[in-house]
């Protein structure tokens, strides 16, 4: 069997044809998802890559893994999908363009190949040079890295099943056309236009300073990048097709963490967990048409990846058994034996100890969001003052202030959303509805009680890399440091 677990960067479920999107952004992906299984109702565990991934990789939330902020790396202690199958027998390989999640952050281990495709020479001499943004690094120039499209992955993968066609193996594929910057091919711009006026267009300098009136142009922008990835997936279907290798491939499609376009006066990713963030497709296509056009409406998260990949290769046996994990296996949600595998799905973020920590419990009807401010002192403002001349800010907090002072000084620190009647979560019943808000709030309480054990238990810690072996080296350029 072929795995190939393909994930789009700040895919929102709703820009889909599948979850329903009015426009015509995913073809393909469509076909897919009427081949295979729709999880309407899955939701990531943090809004941003590394953790993200890091979830995806260990079966494990946020608080067991501790991959929270951009010095963090995934332990090495911890066991995940790639050694898994690996000790099946599969040969492993992964083909990355974030450089959230390269080599160097602990994402490689289990894997036979590894490529940091934001640095293959032959890529990086291809593509046009951008401005770093605030998540996509790792490489040397002089501020300015180049990205790697959805077809330069198509271009190493295809070459690499080829040669294991005869061999289980497993795809991890990471690409990036739907995280910003939103430049889409100009074959592909079916609802935007390139603009002489406005060179930065879609950049990370654009979006950060755009406000409410440039909502449409952006999400026009964005849709085209799906059109486009959508596209090379589609060329990615038909290679397999070819090869004879569709029918026993078991593909899974997703996004990391969605995108905000505004809805709550802010733009992007990484802030608050509401729905446009946390709420992200996942299809599964499974091999020999099993389970073929079913739609699950149970709540599933990303952590349930890796144990309803286990439960694909093999029955349960001790060793899988004995793995530690989070999430639950969806066979039976699937083929119909549970009607759900949990109450509650839980995100959380917290990047630096100088950021806001968001936190959210999200059930089927209602949806509980805390924001935890750190405590304001004298060392935690130099340390805040520190960081933001030394990753050399400024001038970007001086483009667009309101980003920052929305994502760092927001008035509410709780909110409780009726999402059954106000799925827009524009109506906070945080005090209205003071028995649902406790109820929820123990949930989550308790939640965050049950990582913070189950992190000590496997002994796991945070390890975090020497800013002189890897900060200085390749962040300073791109204004990290």
């Amino acid at each position: 069997m072929h795995i190939i677990l393909y994930v789009l960067d700040a895919l929102r479920a709703d820009h889909l044809g599948c979850y329903g999107y009015e426009r015509d952004t995913s073809p393909y992906i469509d076909e897919i998802a009427e081949d295979g299984v729709v999880f309407e109702n899955c939701f990531t565990s943090t809004t941003w890559t590394r953790p993200a991934a890091a979830s995806i990789l260990t079966g494990l939330y946020p608080g067991v893994h501790l991959t929270h902020s951009r010095l963090d790396v995934l332990s090495e202690d911890l066991s995940r999908m790639p050694e898994f199958l690996q000790s099946k027998g599969y040969s492993t390989a992964a083909f990355v363009t974030m450089g959230n999640i390269a080599s160097e952050f602990g994402f490689d281990q289990g894997f036979n190949n590894y490529f940091d495709l934001f640095r293959e020479p032959k890529i990086l001499a291809n593509r046009r040079k951008v401005k770093g943004s605030n998540e996509v690094f790792l490489e040397d120039f002089d501020n300015e890295i180049a990205l790697p499209l959805a077809e330069d992955i198509n271009e190493f993968l295809f070459i690499w099943l080829y040669e294991h066609k005869l061999e289980n193996t497993f795809s991890f594929v990471w690409a990036i056309d739907t995280h910003e910057p939103y430049n889409p091919p100009y074959k592909f711009r079916r609802f935007s236009t390139s603009s002489p006026t406005k060179p930065d267009e879609g950049e990370t300098s654009d979006i950060r300073s755009a406000g409410a009136e440039d909502q449409q142009r952006l999400i026009d922008l964005y849709d085209d990048e799906l059109i486009h990835n959508d596209h090379c997936l589609g060329e990615m279907v038909a290679f397999l097709r070819e090869k004879k290798l569709y029918d026993d491939t078991m593909l899974i499609i997703l996004g990391d963490h969605g995108e905000a376009f505004y809805e709550h006066g802010v733009y992007s990713h990484g802030h608050a967990p509401f729905e446009e963030i946390i709420h992200v497709p996942l299809i599964i296509k499974f091999p020999q048409r099993k389970y073929v056009g079913k739609r699950v409406a149970g709540l599933v998260e990303l952590i349930d990846i890796f144990p309803t990949v286990v439960a694909t290769v093999e029955e349960p046996t001790n060793e899988s058994e004995s793995l530690t994990m989070q999430g639950y296996n969806l066979l039976p949600l699937i083929d119909g034996r549970a009607d759900q595998v949990r109450d509650y799905a839980f995100s959380e973020t917290r990047t630096l100890a100088i950021h806001n920590r968001y936190l959210s419990a999200r059930g089927m009807h209602w949806k509980y969001i805390r924001m935890e401010k750190p405590s304001r002192n004298t060392g935690t403002i130099l340390k805040t003052l520190q960081h933001v001349f030394k990753q050399k800010i400024v001038s970007a907090i001086l483009r667009s202030p309101g980003h920052f002072v929305k994502n760092y000084f927001s008035r509410s620190n709780e909110w409780l959303f009726d999402l059954g009647n106000n799925l827009e979560e524009q109506e906070n019943l945080i005090y209205k509805e003071s028995q649902k808000a406790d109820l929820m709030r123990k949930a989550l309480d308790e939640w965050l009680c049950k990582n913070d054990i189950l992190s000590k238990k496997i002994e796991n810690a945070s390890v975090q890399i020497e800013e002189s072996l890897i900060l200085q080296k390749h962040l300073e350029k791109l204004g990290y440091l």
